[in-house]
């Protein structure tokens, strides 16, 4: 055991201390006339070799208390409740992606549509404003503003919800990006997006095929049975295949924002991710879906309402009546989908990071990535 004091050797107490190097110890005295004694000579060593220490890399900082709720969520698996509360936190928290997104996509397709409605409420062709005339075909710019206006209504359908992605993932960090940010983020993914909502609707159509054949079969044959199979075979087809194109489509988005996949990469990566998950994903967006679709329907009854008298008073042929069903459709659809994508968006990009915590330990990754950001 070593002492603190100047490199000596620790002793037992009253033990006599062996002569320290250098040190040499009394011989008795003999005789004067005896020649000296020799030197005694003491073995040097060689100096030791430098012992060479490998450098060490400096560590991470490990995350700290804050750093596991830097954001929107506790950086852990996401729990049942935090699904149906945490997008509402989400909109307060960055209305200008969460909700701004989808406003400015949904925005744009219904003031098509309201554009196109009333070149079809106004065109003399059509006479929709007239009980008593005769349909005689109808004009070349109702046509294209009509495809237009539904282009733009797939387009709202296939970027409203990932432009909410951004929002979310970088809300999970503590930041709040700006609607900018957002739209070049989902900018070059455009394409991918839309060639997404594409598969998934050609899968989505394929399944009510045989259904379809069935009850046109027995439709023709005045067959009642074949009429029900027809239409069993649609439903139960439908729900088998739809959930799980519907599931996968979801996540599939925000893979392709965050991520910067392609589609069926992106496909391949959502049934890795969700794998284990499939049924909770199923309930979670079944119970999300239902509470979003209880309070929208409610809204879209009440314009309704209002768009049904203005139709009655269009049929006189007054177009402030016509304008009064227009605009009170069009408030409807816009309020009720904005709810919608901004809510259910928020929801998928949950679904993606509790998957990622769940199955690639997501959250210390986040954590680090806080913890580094706070500096």
């Amino acid at each position: 055991m070593i002492d603190a004091s100047e490199g000596q050797e620790w002793t037992a107490p009253g033990a006599t201390s062996p002569p320290s190097v250098g040190q040499v110890p009394d011989a008795p005295f003999t005789n004067a006339s005896a020649a000296p004694a020799a030197p005694i000579a003491f073995p040097v060593a060689a100096p030791a070799a430098p012992i060479a220490v490998p450098a060490v890399a400096p560590q991470q900082a490990a995350p700290t208390f804050r750093s596991w709720q830097p954001g929107l969520i506790p950086l852990r698996p996401v729990s049942f409740g935090e699904f149906l509360s945490v997008p509402f936190k989400a909109i307060r928290y960055n209305r200008a992606v969460v909700v701004g997104g989808p406003l400015l996509f949904v925005g744009g397709a219904m003031l098509l549509l309201a554009a196109s409605l009333w070149l079809a409420f106004t065109d003399p062709s059509l006479a929709l404003q007239s009980p008593t005339s005769q349909f005689q075909g109808i004009e070349a710019s109702t046509i294209i503003v009509g495809v237009v206006a539904l282009l733009a209504i797939v387009l709202a359908e296939a970027l409203s919800s990932a432009v909410v992605a951004p929002g979310i993932a970088r809300g999970a960090l503590g930041e709040k990006i700006s609607l900018g940010t957002a739209l070049k983020a989902i900018g070059p993914r455009t394409w991918p997006l839309f060639v997404l909502w594409l598969v998934s609707s050609f899968a989505l159509g394929i399944a009510f095929v045989p259904g379809l054949i069935l009850l046109g079969i027995g439709v023709n044959d005045s067959s009642d049975g074949l009429v029900g199979l027809g239409v069993l075979a649609m439903v139960a087809l439908g729900f088998v295949v739809g959930v799980p194109v519907y599931i996968i489509s979801a996540v599939a988005r925000c893979v392709i924002v965050l991520e910067q996949k392609g589609v069926f990469a992106s496909i391949r990566r959502t049934m890795k991710v969700i794998r284990g998950r499939f049924w909770w994903s199923v309930l979670i967006i079944g119970v999300t879906a239902t509470l979003v679709g209880i309070a929208t329907g409610i809204l879209q009854q009440l314009l309704s309402f209002v768009a049904s008298i203005g139709i009655l008073i269009g049929f006189s042929g007054e177009w402030v009546g016509t304008l009064v069903f227009i605009v009170a459709l069009v408030l409807g659809a816009v309020i009720s989908y904005v709810i919608t994508y901004a809510y259910m968006g928020s929801v998928y990009a949950l679904i993606y990071i509790d998957a990622r915590i769940r199955h690639e330990a997501f959250d210390v990754d986040l954590a680090q990535a806080a913890e580094a950001r706070r500096g």
